[in-house]
């Protein structure tokens, strides 16, 4: 009887515990990554960025990690590393100036493509994909659009392919 009534107690006070704790916890919100400063920036609801308008995302739905073009570099030398250029073909090609140029065995899918296209990528939902574009603009939007679609190791490369140059370790790596 004494264990029965201890029962009915815990559970009086659940529905109270739980409120106090969602209550405390205080949900975050970011801009939609767009590689500008207002990445950063930490908002307590929902809306859109107040800096480039576009819309606010549950920060912990923001599950990429950034790179330095060294630290790609690097990472560049394991075989199982994809590589994701999201720039247009011209860029990819090097037909526009400047011709930065590209990571040998990079795939290229424009960002603006890559929402119709991205079951091109399915295989390789559980490599480490690292994204690139030309001033790490457009592939922090890329990087987040993967891992909302299920892709577990994603990265984005700092600064993308216009500062890559004269870095010693990704020579080897560039196509012009």
């Amino acid at each position: 009887m004494r264990i029965h009534f201890l029962l009915i107690l815990t559970l009086s006070a659940l529905p109270f515990l739980r409120f106090s704790f969602f209550e405390n916890a205080k949900q975050e919100f970011v801009c939609t990554p767009c590689g500008n400063d207002c990445d950063k920036y930490v908002y307590n609801k929902s809306g859109s960025c107040r800096h480039c308008n576009m819309a606010l995302v549950d920060k912990a739905t923001v599950k990429f990690s950034n790179y330095t073009p060294q630290q790609t570099c690097k990472k560049l030398n394991d075989p199982n590393v994809i590589v994701l250029d999201v720039r247009t073909v011209e860029e990819f090609k090097g037909a526009t100036y400047p011709n930065f140029g590209r990571f040998k065995n990079a795939i290229n899918i424009p960002i603006q493509e890559l929402e119709q296209r991205m079951q091109e990528l399915n295989a390789f939902k559980h490599k480490e994909i690292i994204v690139y574009c030309s001033h790490s603009q457009r592939s922090p939007r890329a990087a987040y659009m993967l891992g909302q679609k299920g892709f577990q190791k994603v990265g984005n490369m700092l600064g993308g392919a216009s500062t890559w140059n004269n870095i010693g370790d990704c020579n080897k790596w560039i196509v012009k």
